[in-house]
């Protein structure tokens, strides 16, 4: 079997391993700073922005009748210092991927790298794809990772697409093939794929229309369900989001209790209208991340989550909801 090799999940994973990453946070109105692990310890969950030492100290001033002081008043420095020498990182890297291949059991292996921005950055209107990765610094140590990992395994670079299309496109309907790497998207994909991660799950089939489950709080699964899934829930890493313009409250377990019981791709996709039809229910103006208004209805929403979670099989592979829908007459 040859292993079709993601290369940049190692990359980012192991230069950001060899840097201790704070922050640096500012009082503006005293000047006061005092530094963090990460914002979480600052200021707890990301959205609600009200818990970590930021909470602890507010709900002592509310106790001794004093205001609590807003996020607003404080402001945030990303701060990064190398931590392992260039030499022990590059050791970890290759020593990452050589066990990967070890467990895979592989006989051969391709590599890809990626650079550059993908095609769906421009294909994306409503979020940025993955654009809530703009403000976030690269380890500092990711080129030297890169080049090295780029000679040591003859890597292929890939532009415009990313390195998991081209994944996808090397192993889809080939039994000899599969993909190595970490992302959660090759389970929906339609291929074979051994996740690093999860060495123990072996090489998993992940075509056909596949199954979803519950594993604590997470919701795993393979082939086209899984896709639907994710569609139908949102990924925090490639920043889409099935209620991204819904006025509505909708996760992970929402998207799993519409589609939990379907049987096949027909009532999937009966699942993935209604619900859609639900965070939707009116036609309505929104603003884009480029700052442009945009008409859009639930048909507009489905199709946009799907441009940003389908990879490609092929070259310029596109699939146009609407006509699949009626095809299997749900639309």
């Amino acid at each position: 079997m040859k292993a079709i090799i993601d290369l940049d999940f190692v990359k980012y994973a192991i230069a950001s391993v060899g840097e201790d990453r704070t922050i640096n946070v500012t009082h503006v109105p005293t000047g006061k700073q005092k530094e963090f692990k990460t914002r979480t310890e600052f200021y707890g969950h990301h959205a609600k922005k009200a818990g970590g030492w930021l909470g602890e100290v507010n709900k002592g001033r509310i106790e001794k009748g004093l205001p609590p002081f807003a996020v607003e008043e404080f402001t945030i420095e990303d701060r990064q210092t190398v931590s392992e020498p260039i030499e022990n990182i590059l050791h970890s890297a290759k020593l990452m991927v050589d066990s990967a291949l070890s467990e895979s059991k592989a006989t051969s292996f391709v590599a890809y790298s990626g650079k550059g921005d993908s095609f769906r950055v421009e294909l994306s209107t409503l979020l940025k794809y993955k654009g809530n990765r703009d403000q976030l610094k690269k380890p500092l140590q990711l080129e030297e990772v890169t080049n090295y990992l780029n000679r040591k395994y003859n890597a292929q670079i890939i532009t415009n697409i990313e390195v998991d299309d081209q994944c996808v496109i090397d192993t889809y309907n080939d039994p000899d093939s599969f993909i190595l790497g970490i992302d959660k998207d090759y389970y929906g994909a339609g291929t074979r794929f051994f996740n690093a991660n999860r060495p123990e799950e072996g090489i998993v089939d992940c075509s056909g229309f596949g199954s979803l489950r519950e594993d604590g709080k997470k919701i795993r699964g393979t082939g086209r369900m899984f896709k639907y899934f994710q569609i139908l829930s949102q990924d925090d890493s490639d920043h889409y989001a099935a209620n991204c313009m819904s006025d509505r409250k909708w996760a992970d377990k929402s998207a799993y209790k519409a589609l939990k019981d379907c049987q096949n791709d027909r009532e999937a996709f009966v699942a993935l209208k209604e619900s859609f039809q639900l965070l939707y229910p009116e036609p309505k103006i929104v603003t884009g991340w480029r700052g442009n208004e945009i008409e859009i209805d639930w048909l507009y929403v489905l199709q946009e989550c799907w441009n940003m979670a389908h990879m490609l099989r092929w070259e310029n592979d596109r699939v146009d909801v609407e006509s699949v829908m009626r095809k299997l007459h749900v639309y």
